[in-house]
C-alpha cells in the first residue's frame, strides 16, 4: 500500500520521501494560464497561491526531487470543468509537465481527459474525486478511455469501497486517509474556495431552520451548525487502515496542498506508522488505540466523529452521542 502526499515546494520533496511518501501530487499554475485566467480559473481545482507551483522551473525542481527521494510526481488538473478556450492551454501545460518527467495526471474534467488520451496515448490518467465514483459502473466507463486509476470519494464507507475494487479488477483505488474532509460530496460542490483567510462557505455559520419536513431536516440544521464548530482540516481515517488494506485500497491519500510543511510531513509519518503497526500484526484495538494518541499529537484535540473519514466503520466514532444520527450510521 502505497502513500500519496501533496507537495507545493522543491524543498518539500526530501523530507516527505524521508518520512515514508511513496508518491507526490500537486498543482501547476503556468504564468500563461495566470496572465489569461487568473486563479479564479484554476485549472486544479485550489484557488489560492500558496496550494500552486508557478513556475515550470520550481515543477522541474519538485519533479527532480521526488525523483531523488524515490518517489513519483502526479500533476492535478482536476478542475470538474473547463471552458472551450482552455483546453489547449492546459495541454501544452501538460507537455510541459510531461517533459519535465511527471509520472501521470490527475483529471476530472471528461473533455480533458479525452483529449490527453488524443495528444498523449500512452500517458497514465487517474480520475479525481471530483469524477464521482461512487459505484462499480464508472470506472467501467472510465476504463475505455485508459483511466487506471481512481480516486475514491470521501463519502464511501470501507465495506462500500471494498465492492467497488473488488468489480473492477485491474484498476487501482486511492482512498483518503488524513486531513482535509468536507461537509459536501465534492464532486457536486459548487462553491469557490477563494477567501484570503481559507474559510470556505461550508464551514461559515448559517441560520438555519425548516420551512418544511419532517425529522430529517432537524438533523441536516443540527449537523451544519457542527460544521461551523470545528476544524474540518484536522480530519483522519487511520483507524480503517486494516479494513481499507484489506479492501484492495492502493494508497492512502493525504490532503493538504497549500498546508505548511511540517504538517504535511508529519500526516506522512502518522500514516506511516500506521500501516507499519497493522503489517506488523497489530489488532484494530491497537490501531484504533494508536490512532487516537497520533490524533491528539497531530491536532492537539480528541478525534470528533465529524471530521472521521470513515465514522461507520469507527467502533468510537459510532459510540459519540453528540453526532448526528446520519454521520453515525
Amino acid at each position: 500500500m502505497k502513500i500519496l502526499s501533496p507537495i507545493d515546494k522543491a524543498e518539500e520533496a526530501a523530507p516527505l520521501a524521508e518520512a515514508g511518501a511513496d508518491e507526490l501530487y500537486g498543482g501547476y499554475v503556468s504564468r500563461r494560464w495566470a496572465k489569461k485566467f487568473s486563479l479564479m480559473g484554476s485549472p486544479n481545482h485550489r484557488y489560492f497561491p500558496n496550494a500552486q507551483v508557478s513556475a515550470l522551473s520550481d515543477l522541474k525542481k519538485i519533479i527532480r526531487g521526488a525523483r531523488a527521494g524515490g518517489a513519483r510526481f502526479f500533476l492535478a488538473m482536476n478542475a470538474p470543468y473547463y471552458s472551450q478556450g482552455q483546453y489547449a492551454l492546459l495541454l501544452d501545460d501538460a507537455d510541459d509537465a510531461l517533459s519535465a518527467g511527471a509520472d501521470a495526471i490527475i483529471a476530472a474534467d471528461l473533455g480533458l481527459i479525452l483529449r490527453l488520451r488524443e495528444r498523449f496515448p500512452k500517458l497514465e490518467v487517474h480520475l479525481s474525486t471530483l469524477g464521482a465514483v461512487f459505484n462499480s459502473m464508472t470506472p467501467k466507463f472510465f476504463r475505455k478511455l485508459d483511466v487506471s486509476r481512481f480516486v475514491l470519494p470521501r463519502e464511501l464507507t470501507v465495506s462500500e469501497s471494498a465492492e467497488i475494487i473488488g468489480n473492477n479488477p485491474g484498476s487501482s483505488f486511492d482512498a483518503f486517509i488524513f486531513i482535509g474532509k468536507c461537509p459536501n460530496v465534492e464532486s457536486f460542490c459548487g462553491f469557490t474556495h477563494n477567501n484570503p483567510n481559507l474559510v470556505w462557505p461550508c464551514e461559515e455559520e448559517y441560520e438555519i431552520r425548516a420551512v418544511r419536513g419532517d425529522d430529517r431536516a432537524k438533523e441536516i440544521i443540527e449537523a451544519q451548525s457542527g460544521w461551523s464548530r470545528i476544524n474540518r482540516r484536522q480530519a483522519c481515517g487511520l483507524c480503517a487502515v486494516k479494513g481499507l488494506l484489506d479492501a484492495g485500497v492502493y494508497s492512502l491519500k493525504i490532503v493538504g496542498r497549500g498546508g505548511p510543511m511540517a504538517m504535511k510531513v508529519g500526516s506522512v509519518r502518522a500514516v506511516k506508522d500506521a500501516l507499519a503497526l497493522i503489517l506488523s500484526g497489530a489488532s484494530e484495538k491497537e490501531l484504533a488505540e494508536f490512532s487516537r494518541k497520533k490524533y491528539r499529537e497531530t491536532f492537539g484535540a480528541d478525534c470528533n466523529p465529524y471530521v472521521c473519514y470513515f465514522p461507520s466503520d469507527c467502533n468510537w466514532a459510532r459510540s459519540i452521542s453528540a453526532a448526528p444520527n446520519f454521520i453515525r450510521s
